[in-house]
């Protein structure tokens, strides 16, 4: 009987499953670079004594980066740097031994943000490119729109042309996410990492630097595979993939499209932070209609998820593990929820018969898996 540590949280999970039953275990296939490289990376990048430092993401990676780029602008002696978290990313990002200002940003429109940079001599925005449901990738621009720009996520999600997820594909969503910081003064790093480590960094203009990662994604990122009954789904050990429901969620939207209609997708998702967006707590309060989220002109953070569990519920068997309260997740949005690994695989056994073979993802948040066509 193999084990199969899972990541839960921040701890490890033992998925003790019988050889006959296991399907595969799948996780990114992404080379880790060489220190050199980094090393030569970062010799690129001209830091300028008043410079913003954008954080848009939190992981190893990113971290990494800007520990970086922090001892670098240290050593070069320069006093004007300025570290710029937005809010999600508070209390999670918190650069150590910093001498540097740490600037928390205001969620508010474009202008705001515009006017903001223009007071540095250069911007830097730092992101982890990934899947995203709604825009396909995420990334520096994709973050900005979320962060930055509410009216544009109206129309982003206006644009959406199925209401099922959307991710790894380059639609209307993505393309409007350029148009709307093409013209935003400010550079962008782009770091393409899975759970062992950064494997390539991309640096230069928002639209170059977000292209370049996509394409490594698009080229590294995707798994293709036959159809299964089932799947067990962990998000990784990345820093904000389990912290939320709304982040673990897009690791359930990279996994669907594997699972044969009726099939079952159990998610880890500790969630110890919580629900970690608006339309999910609005939904499950009672305060948002159900069809709301499909019509709404006025973009609510996280919409997309509600109408993606619509969707996807009445085609899969979605199932979770959180420490969320049961009552959100089956009696509003309609998990079936259990207690541990255990329970998981006597509910498959049981649904989808005693040969039955579970496909595992291991590291869900950087991975995508398509059928094979």
């Amino acid at each position: 009987m193999p084990e199969i540590w899972l990541r839960y949280g921040n701890t490890d999970i033992v998925l003790d499953i019988r050889f006959e039953n296991l399907y595969k275990e799948i996780r990114s296939d992404f080379p880790t670079i060489p220190q050199e490289k980094m090393n030569l990376f970062l010799q690129n990048i001209a830091l300028k004594d008043k410079s913003l430092i954008v954080v848009l993401s939190a992981s190893n990676a990113t971290n990494e980066v800007l520990s970086r780029l922090i001892q670098k602008a240290h050593d070069k002696r320069l006093r004007g740097i300025s570290i710029g978290i937005v809010p999600k990313l508070q209390g999670i990002v918190e650069p150590k031994n910093s001498p540097y200002n740490l600037l928390l940003l205001n969620e508010n429109e474009s202008v705001s943000l515009i006017d903001m940079i223009s007071k540095f001599d250069r911007t830097i925005f730092l992101s982890q490119t990934s899947f995203d449901p709604l825009f396909g990738f995420s990334g520096a621009p994709t973050s900005i729109i979320r962060n930055f720009m509410k009216s544009k996520m109206s129309e982003a999600f206006s644009l959406r042309s199925k209401d099922l997820p959307n991710a790894g594909i380059i639609g209307e969503p993505y393309r409007l996410a350029l148009s709307a910081c093409s013209n935003i003064n400010a550079i962008s790093i782009e770091v393409v990492a899975t759970t062992r480590g950064i494997s390539d960094i991309y640096f230069g203009s928002m639209e170059e630097s977000f292209s370049y990662a996509t394409s490594q994604l698009l080229n590294k990122g995707i798994i293709n595979e036959d159809y299964v009954k089932s799947t067990i789904i962990s998000p990784g050990n990345q820093a904000m993939a389990q912290l939320t429901l709304a982040e673990s969620l897009n690791s359930l939207w990279n996994s669907l499209q594997i699972i044969k209609e009726k099939g079952s997708a159990i998610l880890l998702a500790e969630s110890r932070n919580g629900l970690g967006a608006q339309a999910l707590q609005m939904f499950v309060e009672g305060r948002l209609n159900p069809n709301e989220p499909k019509k709404s002109k006025t973009y609510i953070d996280g919409q997309e998820h509600i109408t993606f569990i619509q969707e996807t519920a009445q085609r899969y068997d979605l199932g979770i593990i959180s420490t969320l309260p049961e009552y959100y997740l089956k009696n509003k949005l309609g998990f079936s929820t259990y207690n541990s690994l255990k329970e998981v695989l006597d509910n498959l056994m049981s649904r989808h018969g005693k040969h039955h073979k579970v496909l595992v993802l291991s590291d869900a948040n950087i991975t995508l898996v398509r059928p094979k066509s």
